[in-house]
């Protein structure tokens, strides 16, 4: 059915116009149908207009681009997901190495306790190390090492290996086995090598020695190839020289763990140089020898005392107790309480014990014409007694200040054929000297020390005793 709304609006608004007047039906049922119509009509405009203020809002604003394309809303990234960790595997047994230095008033027990070992693993370390080395003889700075196992469960510790360093050569290590611990001793190997050294004296030999590199035994050696020539305490001279050709001994890293001995020594005293050399006799009996072939050994020493001083030579003097003259038979060496007194050469010894104001006194018989004494003993050495057979420079009694003395000196006396003589002047037999067939050989070995010597820089430590032939070891290192 055709809407007539509007068309009838249009005649009753032109009838209006028209004439302004209208029946009475009319009029009852025209205001109804105006003002549905024109509520109709209002609500058009309204919604015309709320549509026309709100799509130019809805829609892009036209400014001649391409019109943007929506972008969709990015998706929401996804929870992190907590990483799984697996179940730890089961740990075995860890061991644990402790590097240590025996400390003053440690004991190996202390120690290996301290260091988490029980005592009774301890004990039983210590046991078998000492099939080896004494535990009472360890001494501060010697090294350790200490291997445990800790069991992860319980956290005991179990002794597996303990290694101790007994010198800079040997190392005794225990070790845990089946039926218990088992001690070895590893030994570093070692080499010798020859060191060439000299020098001049312009204070003291020592001075000297030390200046040039020479170990203090190696010093002592050389002391003792002279000693029967030279007065150390009072012939050395500003402007003397020494030098000397020694072995030493070292590991494979080159560390230096011992002196060997000395092949070579020579000393210029005054402008006299002697020289010796180091040669095995046909007895086997190692002895020193000049060029010649003839021994430095004499039959005495001229000094049975180290380090010492004349403070009493031979002849008249006034007694210092007795206060008159009479004659000083001897010679007397102060010095300090203790010191060592050597034999002046083989012999017997034919007294020992207290003799008047000699103090302690012991007298040696070399051959049928020599005799030497020695007195004011402090003690005597171990085993010297009437009858005892002794040798050249061994300890026979310690300086002291027995019987008439007011200090501590040794008082020395020569006798010969019974008479007592100066030991400072008496002309004293020589040693033996090589003839024949040794001599020969003493010759060969002493052109190769001395080709040895020549090669080596002086005051060296870098020269290897392998240089040398096989044939110059047998006559020199090997000696």
């Amino acid at each position: 059915m055709e809407d007539k709304t509007p068309d009838h609006y249009e005649e009753s608004l032109q009838h209006g116009m028209q004439g302004g007047t209208t029946s009475s039906s009319t009029s009852q049922t025209s205001p109804s149908k105006s003002a549905l119509f024109k509520a109709r009509v209002i609500g058009g405009v309204c919604l015309a207009a709320v549509l026309a203020m709100a799509v130019p809002m809805m829609l892009p604003e036209d400014n001649g681009d391409a019109v943007a394309s929506v972008e969709p809303a990015p998706a929401p990234e996804p929870a992190p997901v907590a990483e799984v960790q697996p179940a730890p595997e089961p740990t075995g047994p860890q061991m644990t190495k402790i590097d240590t230095k025996v400390k003053p008033g440690d004991t190996l027990m202390s120690i290996l306790t301290n260091a988490g070992a029980e005592r009774s693993q301890a004990h039983a370390a210590i046991k078998a190390l000492s099939t080896e080395f004494s535990p009472r003889q360890i001494k501060p700075g010697q090294e350790l090492t200490i291997t445990l196992m800790e069991d992860p469960d319980t956290g005991a510790n179990t002794l597996e290996e303990l290694g101790l360093t007994v010198d800079p050569v040997r190392t005794v290590v225990v070790a845990s086995k089946d039926e218990g611990f088992e001690a070895d001793i590893l030994d570093k190997p070692i080499e010798k090598h020859l060191v060439r050294a000299e020098g001049s004296i312009d204070s003291s030999l020592y001075v000297a020695a030390v200046d040039a590199h020479v170990p203090p035994q190696i010093l002592g050696k050389m002391i003792n190839v002279f000693s029967f020539d030279v007065d150390f305490q009072r012939e050395i001279q500003p402007g003397d020289k020494f030098a000397l050709m020694f072995e030493e001994m070292r590991t494979d890293e080159g560390d230096t763990v011992d002196q060997g001995e000395v092949l070579m020594a020579e000393m210029v005293l005054s402008g006299d140089t002697k020289r010796y050399y180091r040669f095995k006799d046909q007895n086997g009996f190692y002895d020193y020898y000049n060029a010649q072939g003839q021994s430095a050994r004499k039959a005495l020493l001229k000094t049975p005392v180290d380090g010492a001083r004349i403070s009493s030579r031979f002849g008249k003097r006034k007694h210092p107790i007795l206060g008159y003259t009479k004659k000083h038979t001897g010679v007397d060496f102060a010095a300090p309480r203790g010191t060592p007194i050597y034999a002046a050469g083989d012999g017997i010894v034919d007294f020992a014990g207290r003799n008047g104001g000699y103090g302690n006194y012991v007298r040696i018989r070399h051959n049928g014409t020599y005799k030497t004494a020695y007195a004011h003993m402090k003690a005597f050495a171990k085993g010297i007694r009437k009858g005892k057979r002794v040798r050249q420079r061994q300890i026979i009694g310690y300086v002291g200040t027995t019987g008439r003395s007011t200090g501590p000196h040794l008082h020395f006396e020569v006798l010969k054929n019974n008479a007592k003589v100066n030991p400072l002047s008496v002309k004293l037999p020589t040693g033996k000297k090589l003839t024949g067939k040794m001599l020969a050989k003493f010759e060969k070995a002493r052109a190769s020390i001395d080709a040895q010597y020549a090669a080596l820089p002086s005051t060296t430590r870098l020269a290897d005793a392998s240089q040398a032939t096989d044939s110059d070891k047998k006559e020199t290192t090997a000696q």
